[in-house]
């Protein structure tokens, strides 16, 4: 294999950001390459006092979080943050409401972590990482965890990344597609176990949730089937 996964664990979010930007490649110089993901640690949210500390309303937060996920933004192709969602991580009490129409800095820092993680948790598991987080102390012991585990995965992505680009590339640092596709396959399948991984330790961390979620599922199959049966009864 190009990759080779390091046995240290780090967290999984910037390595699909890997593969989407490896993806979009076709044959191209690998110095350039290099060069993007190089920049990747700088790309990390900002720092925890250095978050607004004053009231968004929610135009003013989602131009925000816009601005501070840049990256993550533009890899979805489209509108990653709205204020519907918003709305929606509030009903689900995986971040608080706001406040008088307001939003502070722990809104914020929760923010900047939910959507970053969204796309390797579902909404239940974000729940149960985020949601039990209760004082300002604790959020900002929870986002300082993120943001350093943002970096220290950003660091070791690119110096993987660029090991194998270097190995891989010719004498003229070109790399062809298909040299990229495997890499991207690599970091793909080291992201899906890294997933999993995070899934059966939130599992494991609340017992109780999970038992109630697989309980709910049952009960919605058997409410289907009885409908479905009431329908054809009637037919």
């Amino acid at each position: 294999m190009i990759f080779k996964t390091s046995t240290s664990a780090k967290p999984y979010i910037v390595v699909l950001i890997t593969i989407w930007y490896i993806f979009r490649m076709d044959t191209i110089n690998s110095e350039t390459i290099d060069g993007y993901f190089s920049a990747l640690p700088r790309k990390a949210p900002a720092d925890w006092e250095y978050l607004p500390d004053i009231g968004l309303y929610m135009d003013q937060l989602v131009t925000y979080l816009e601005r501070q996920l840049e990256l993550f933004t533009k890899a979805a192709g489209g509108s990653l943050i709205t204020p519907s969602m918003i709305n929606n991580y509030a009903k689900s009490k995986i971040v608080p409401r706001a406040e008088g129409k307001k939003y502070g800095k722990e809104h914020v820092a929760l923010l900047l972590t939910v959507f970053t993680l969204k796309r390797v948790l579902s909404v239940q598991d974000m729940g149960s990482l985020v949601g039990k987080i209760g004082t300002a102390s604790e959020v900002e012991e929870f986002y300082g965890r993120f943001r350093r585990g943002m970096e220290y995965s950003a660091r070791e992505t690119a110096s993987l990344v660029g090991t194998a680009l270097a190995e891989a590339s010719d004498d003229d640092k070109h790399l062809d597609a298909k040299t990229l596709r495997d890499l991207a396959l690599d970091l793909a399948v080291d992201a899906s176990i890294r997933s999993y991984a995070a899934e059966t330790l939130l599992a494991f961390a609340n017992p109780g949730e999970a038992a109630s979620d697989k309980e709910v599922k049952i009960k919605a199959k058997k409410e289907k089937a009885v409908s479905k049966k009431g329908k054809k009864a009637s037919a």
